[in-house]
């Protein structure tokens, strides 16, 4: 990795060129849904416009200065981290709808025609790859870009804090759905914001996201799961707490302070 901007720059202009870079790579993740989705009502437009955000994310960071684009977003390959994150959360949720169901703020019941056979492993690969892209997408926007490439919140308590408020934002098309919605994904956002500053790459939040919209894909492949009123939100915000106090308990990396 080359020097980072900030020592090689003054910091007002790397503040600039950091601010561009966040806006370039915040309307880049934003215009799938907006344009591919709400705009031209065209799934491939939208599958197309997340893959490039990807290479201009990579572009983006060359930009910044560092030789491999995806290193300015903490994007190191870390498998372990990785795996782990995403083990926790395919257990957890399944675990959060079954309490969910408990205290009777879900409803589930088997779809009357669920897939078998290879249909079902197509339909399980097909979810794995189309949760994945977007879950790495706004990680790098959420969490990667401002750990790494601007961290002007520091990489502990402030950085977690910030991470989890613009992951409210990149959900702006979800704002009109009310506080609590922004509850919700405050709270989520910080358990994967924390995994980033417990572990030091951005693959620990990667595991947690992906695994949280994974597993959403998975179940409804086989059931039906409906919310009661707000408690579909209330549980979410509950998981993602114990997902934060799962993530406490990780053992530090060397100079975390989180």
């Amino acid at each position: 990795m080359s020097p980072s901007p900030s020592e090689s720059s003054s910091p007002p202009g790397v503040a600039l060129r950091c601010a561009l870079a966040f806006a370039v790579l915040y309307a880049c993740y934003e215009a799938p849904e907006g344009i591919g989705g709400r705009v031209l009502g065209s799934f491939a437009v939208t599958a197309a416009l997340m893959l490039l955000f990807h290479a201009v994310a990579w572009g983006v960071g060359r930009w910044l200065g560092y030789r491999n684009g995806f290193h300015a977003y903490a994007l190191e390959w870390r498998g372990s981290a990785l795996a782990r994150a995403l083990a926790v959360m395919l257990v957890l949720k399944p675990l959060s709808v079954l309490v969910g169901v408990a205290v009777g703020v879900m409803r589930v019941q088997p779809l009357e025609k669920p897939l078998m056979g290879t249909a079902l492993l197509v339909a399980v690969l097909g979810v794995g790859v189309s949760t994945f892209v977007p879950s790495v997408a706004e990680d790098i926007v959420a969490r990667g870009f401002w750990y790494r490439a601007w961290p002007v919140a520091g990489q502990g308590v402030g950085y977690v804090a910030l991470s989890a408020g613009v992951f409210v934002l990149t959900h702006v098309y979800r704002l009109g759905n009310g506080p609590l919605e922004w509850l919700m994904l405050f709270c989520t956002g910080l358990a994967y914001a924390a995994a980033v500053a417990r572990t030091g790459s951005l693959w620990g939040a990667v595991g947690l996201h992906w695994g949280w919209n994974l597993a959403n894909a998975l179940l409804d492949l086989q059931l039906d799961i409906n919310a009661v009123g707000q408690g579909g939100r209330v549980l979410s915000t509950v998981t993602g707490l114990v997902a934060l106090g799962l993530v406490v308990l990780l053992p530090k990396r060397r100079g975390s302070t989180v």
